[in-house]
């Protein structure tokens, strides 16, 4: 049977059917919901009843987030959700500047998005969307890959199953880890991040296992290790394809036996805390080479995540760039007003190495150097926009006595036209295909360079 949760929504929306909708999903959920039509009612019943936590929802015929959120004092403490529609950005960061501490792109299919909202913005140390370091969000539109993932969030919150979280560095997976945390019957134990790669190895161990007095030079007194800190909570192991081999039979038998046996002692000592642990390497590789037990992997990935980088997320770029822009602007008291449409474009087209946060560091950047106005396809380095990049590997330079220009264009689209119709065998269709042209375009081309 499932516990009743005790805390009060208050439910604002424009729209009668869908919060309808809305709050009968939500008690179904065991939300205690109560539902207002009117954004003028709102301060009156903040007076009346102490809420947990406020849903505005933005109908399609009003403004309903704006109305909300200026009607509510902002230093309020009571955290609000705006629920918004499609992928509208300027809404999305207007909330964020009003004091919204999460925003959610809601459609009425999208509801485990709002639930997992909710959790993230009630007290007893859960992970807002919006803190004080920008990455902690999980920003996503309404096409975004990452919805089919958020909906595994709940069943693997509510077991106790270790969990294995894989992706490129940059892409949240501490993030993830904290919001199952979070969402879990232990979210009101101690989450515990432990990066494996960053403890020297003759470290390492004394600070999972402990120590007791006098094991080593320094132990000056007994010490209890991650594994026992984190009684009823979580303990996140980061970089676990970092962990030695000798430190990886020991943690497989903490994992079997669910004790541990701190340094310098002859006892065991029983834990209770649930494992999560994250890599940027593959980890059946690691095996193949012996770098990697393979008992302690399949020990480990019994409920394994797997991060995209954001390369694969193109349609959460916008939202997590006018996030972060928004985020900037307020640390930096600067006041740029949004992002042109040229610059999405190279954005888009970007690898992205470093993922969400390669993303962030380029905004604050170029908030701090701009200050003011747009960003702009100019604001952006070469190696987004390409243009050194390019220029290097076409071999292109200006010499000291001077070029001709013209001719040296000419040159090169004749070098590039006879190249991609040498690749295509003659096809013309093929080799537009590959000058990312039409077909018609790349014909008269031909003709015009004679190349026929």
């Amino acid at each position: 049977m499932t516990e009743t949760r005790h805390h009060h929504i208050l439910l604002v929306t424009g729209d009668e059917e869908i919060g309808g909708t809305i709050k009968t999903n939500l008690e179904s959920e065991d939300w205690g919901v109560e539902l207002c039509l009117e954004h003028s009612e709102v301060i009156e019943k903040i007076n009346e009843s102490k809420y947990a936590c406020i849903i505005a929802h933005d109908s399609a015929s009003q403004g309903r987030v704006r109305d909300v959120l200026t009607s509510i004092n902002v230093g309020s403490k009571t955290p609000i959700v705006a629920l918004i529609k499609g992928d509208d950005v300027k809404t999305a960061v207007d909330a964020m500047k009003l004091g919204a501490r999460t925003v959610v792109e809601f459609t009425e299919d999208n509801l485990v998005a709002l639930n997992t909202a909710i959790n993230d913005a009630l007290p007893k140390g859960a992970v807002p969307l919006k803190g004080s370091d920008p990455r902690d969000i999980i920003v996503r539109s309404s096409t975004s890959p990452l919805n089919e993932l958020l909906e595994m969030l709940p069943p693997i919150a509510h077991a106790q199953a270790p969990v294995l979280i894989t992706g490129e560095s940059g892409t949240g997976k501490e993030l993830f880890a904290r919001t199952i945390h979070n969402m879990s019957e232990r979210k009101d134990g101690p989450f515990l991040a432990v990066n494996c790669g960053a403890i020297p190895e003759t470290l390492l161990e004394s600070e999972l296992f402990g120590y007791m007095k006098g094991a080593f030079t320094g132990a000056h007194t007994d010490r209890k290790g991650f594994f026992e800190a984190a009684e009823n909570g979580t303990l996140f192991l980061d970089e676990i394809g970092e962990m030695p081999m000798r430190l990886q039979v020991k943690i497989l038998r903490v994992l079997q036996e669910h004790d541990v046996r701190p340094v310098g002692s002859t006892e065991t000592r029983p834990v209770n805390f649930r494992l999560i642990t994250a890599t940027n390497r593959n980890l059946e590789n690691e095996i193949k080479t012996g770098d990697f037990r393979e008992d302690l992997f399949y020990r480990i990935a019994v409920l394994p995540l797997h991060l995209l980088p954001l390369r694969d997320r193109l349609a959460d770029i916008s939202v997590l760039a006018e996030f972060f822009l928004a985020e900037q602007n307020r640390v930096n008291g600067t006041s740029l007003k949004g992002i042109t449409s040229e610059c999405y474009t190279h954005l888009k087209r970007y690898a992205w190495p470093g993922n969400i946060r390669e993303l962030e560091n380029l905004i604050q950047r170029v908030c701090i150097l701009k200050r003011s106005g747009f960003v702009e396809r100019d604001d952006l380095p070469n190696q987004i926009t390409g243009i050194g990049r390019r220029s290097q590997q076409l071999g292109l330079y200006v010499p000291s006595e001077g070029m001709d220009m013209a001719d040296t264009l000419g040159q090169l689209e004749v070098q590039l036209v006879s190249q991609a119709l040498k690749k295509s065998n003659g096809n013309k269709a093929k080799a537009a295909r590959l000058l990312g042209l039409n077909r018609t375009t790349l014909v008269e081309k031909i003709k015009r360079l004679k190349l026929e």
